[in-house]
């Protein structure tokens, strides 16, 4: 018997959530499994994020899922197919604050090597935080 697109939703709902539980109860305990996993991420990316990069290698690997984009308090599951809608997991609170001190450079070692230490951090969507960056500079 096929499973059933609601299922489908709630399995990959599950299974992402359990996951992202099982990184540690405290934004430390998550900084080192996700060092131990090797991950390494570009801090406030919502696609390459330290979060994102174990994420995308561990559920992107489910065929019914074609990516993971993480928020500041929810990950979206998308899904193969234009048709289906994202899958929104919570984010765990440890998780949440990990994604803060990370964004904030504070886990220096699990930032994607070749990132120079004072370039400005990214929004969500790639483009520059800082309010300065975005003005040209002006003759004194």
């Amino acid at each position: 018997m096929p499973v059933r697109r609601s299922s489908e939703r709630t399995v990959v709902r599950q299974q992402t959530a359990a996951l992202l539980h099982s990184l540690g109860a405290t934004p430390g305990e998550v900084a080192a499994s996700l060092a131990a996993a090797g991950v390494r991420g570009v801090p406030a990316n919502s696609r390459e994020c330290a979060v994102a990069v174990y994420l995308g290698a561990v559920v992107s690997a489910d065929p019914r899922v074609r990516g993971v984009k993480v928020c500041k308090s929810e990950v979206l599951v998308e899904r193969s197919g234009w048709w289906r809608r994202s899958v929104v997991v919570p984010l765990p609170s440890a998780v949440r604050q990990f994604i803060a001190a990370f964004d904030a450079r504070s886990y220096p070692e699990l930032v994607r090597p070749g990132l120079p230490a004072g370039i400005p951090p990214m929004g969500q969507d790639g483009s520059s935080t800082s309010p300065s960056s975005a003005l040209p500079q002006q003759p004194a």
